[in-house]
């Protein structure tokens, strides 16, 4: 969807670019320490916002932005969230905000152990109403991006693209530009390279411990 908006001209931040570059102002958005004008600071040089976090704080971006527009995707029910999260600084902060993006989504935390696909299936359809009985009409689209360009350039006042609708997360190629890097491995190696570090830190605490015991 972020593809396709940027292919019609639109300046988007995606998932990763609220992310890498807005992660710790989202934590103080969900933690209730800003109100609906730090969206206007946030946002005053980019036409949309697609995906997580900001998809679960639409309507106060809406109230920022009165004239916006406002595209419900109807996705697939599929959660992703990292295994690293309480050894790794850096796993361990993007899974802090997908937390509480979560719980401001579904009401409840759901990560890769405990997913309840019916509690989770119930949030979404409320959800979706909500947003169907909030935002005007004519300021909403309900979209599958199977449809493709029809749909949204009508919706966008936009005239229809010469190249085909893109489809960029095939086989969930698009986890590997996750976290600005360009591949899993490189963040895989990330990781390992902070577990290491940790781990040399407890290894020197542990003898430290045992030379006090010895010679003390």
């Amino acid at each position: 969807m972020a593809s396709a908006l940027r292919i019609l001209g639109y300046s988007v931040y995606d998932s990763p670019d609220q992310i890498l570059k807005q992660r710790e102002t989202w934590i103080e958005i969900f933690d209730g320490k800003h109100d609906n004008n730090i969206f206007k600071k946030m946002y005053k040089d980019i036409d949309a916002v697609t995906d997580v976090p900001a998809c679960a704080v639409w309507d106060q971006i809406l109230e920022a932005f009165p004239n916006s527009k406002l595209i419900f995707g109807i996705p697939k029910f599929v959660i992703f969230l990292a295994l690293s999260r309480l050894i790794s600084y850096t796993m361990y902060r993007v899974w802090l905000l997908m937390m509480k993006c979560n719980t401001a989504c579904f009401g409840h935390f759901a990560n890769s152990f405990n997913v309840n696909e019916m509690l989770t299936r119930s949030a979404y359809r409320k959800h979706e109403a909500y947003a169907r009985s909030v935002c005007p009409k004519d300021q909403l689209l309900v979209y599958n991006v199977s449809e493709g360009w029809g749909p949204l350039c009508k919706f966008l006042d936009k005239p229809l693209p010469e190249e085909e609708f893109p489809h960029l997360n095939k086989n969930s190629q698009i986890l590997k530009s996750t976290m600005g890097l360009t591949s899993i491995e490189k963040l895989e190696q990330k990781v390992g390279d902070e577990i290491k570090q940790k781990a040399k830190i407890v290894i020197l605490c542990i003898l430290g411990i045992m030379f006090w015991f010895m010679y003390m």
